[in-house]
C-alpha cells in the first residue's frame, strides 16, 4: 500500500541522515531498507576548532509483519586544533543492533516500540573527540507517525522517546525527537526534524554529561523506484557541555 510505504521510507531516511533510529512503520516481511549518509561536522570558538568527516549505514529488514531488526554503523575521522595542540582520530563511531515490534498500524498511523544495544565510541553522534569515550548502552524506544495532510501534498508527523542506559561512567539520556515530512511531488520529500539528548546528570567522576538539541533539513529525490539521493544540513542550536556545531551531508538509500 502506497500510503504506509512512502511513510516508511520517509522516516528510516530522514534518521538516517543523523543516527539512526527506525520508523514507526515496519518493513513487511523480507524487505530490506538501506541508508548510507557522507557528513561534514564542525564546531568552533575563537581559539578553537574541531571538525569530522564521517559516514555511516543503516538498515532495516522485516522478518514478519509484527517484527523488524534494524542496525547501523558509524566510521569517521575528527581533527582538533586548540590551545592544547593538534590532533586527529580515525575509527569507528556507534554501532547498534535493535528489535522493533509493531504496536499498531492503521490506513495513516503506526506505533512501535524498540529496545536496541549498542556499543558508542569516542566518536559517535554528539560527542567530541575530546570528550566523548567508548561503551556500552542499551535503549528503549516508543516511536509513533501520523499523515497529517493527504491532499494536494502529503504531509505526516513522527515522534519518539527514548531512555538510554550508559554502562560506563557516562550519563544515562533522554532522547526525544520529532521529524515532519512533505511530500512535494512523486519525485520529491521535504524533510524538517528536531532532535534532542538531555542527560540525567548521574554521570561517574570521568563521564560525559552532555545536552544537545540540533534541528535538521533535507530534500530527497527519488531516482527510481528503488533508489533516491538526499542532501541536507543540521545546527546545533543549544549544547550544554560542548560547543555546537553544524553539518552537512548527502546520503543514498535503496529498498529492495
Amino acid at each position: 500500500m502506497r500510503g504506509a510505504s512512502i511513510p516508511a521510507a520517509i522516516c528510516a531516511a530522514a534518521v538516517s541522515c543523523g543516527a539512526a533510529d527506525a520508523s514507526p512503520w515496519n518493513r513487511a516481511d523480507g524487505a530490506v531498507f538501506v541508508a548510507s549518509r557522507f557528513d561534514y561536522f564542525t564546531s568552533s570558538t575563537p581559539v578553537s576548532r574541531y571538525e569530522r568527516y564521517g559516514s555511516d549505514t543503516y538498515a532495516e529488514f522485516g522478518l514478519t509483519p509484527k517484527w523488524m531488526i534494524t542496525g547501523k554503523s558509524a566510521y569517521g575521522t575528527s581533527l582538533s586544533d586548540s590551545a592544547l595542540g593538534q590532533s586527529s582520530r580515525t575509527g569507528f563511531g556507534e554501532s547498534e543492533l535493535a528489535v522493533q515490534r509493531q504496536i499498531r498500524r492503521g490506513l495513516h498511523s503506526a506505533t512501535a516500540v524498540s529496545i536496541a544495544g549498542a556499543y558508542a565510541e569516542r566518536l559517535a553522534d554528539g560527542a567530541r573527540a575530546e570528550f566523548g569515550e567508548h561503551g556500552f548502552d542499551a535503549e528503549i524506544r516508543a516511536l509513533h507517525g501520523r499523515d497529517i495532510v493527504l491532499s494536494p501534498v502529503k504531509i505526516f508527523a513522527t515522534a519518539e522517546v527514548a531512555f538510554r542506559r550508559r554502562f560506563d561512567d557516562a550519563a544515562d539520556q533522554v532522547r526525544a525527537d520529532m521529524l515532519v515530512g512533505v511530500e512535494a511531488s512523486s519525485r520529491f520529500l521535504i524533510l524538517a526534524e528536531a532532535r534532542t539528548q538531555i542527560s540525567l546528570r548521574n554521570e561517574g567522576p570521568l563521564g560525559d554529561d552532555v545536552d544537545i538539541a540540533k534541528a535538521r533539513a533535507a530534500i530527497v529525490w527519488r531516482a527510481s523506484r528503488r533508489w533516491s539521493i538526499l542532501a541536507g544540513g543540521e545546527k546545533e542550536f543549544m549544547a550544554r557541555g560542548v560547543i555546537p556545531g553544524r553539518s552537512l551531508f548527502v546520503g543514498l538509500w535503496s529498498e529492495f
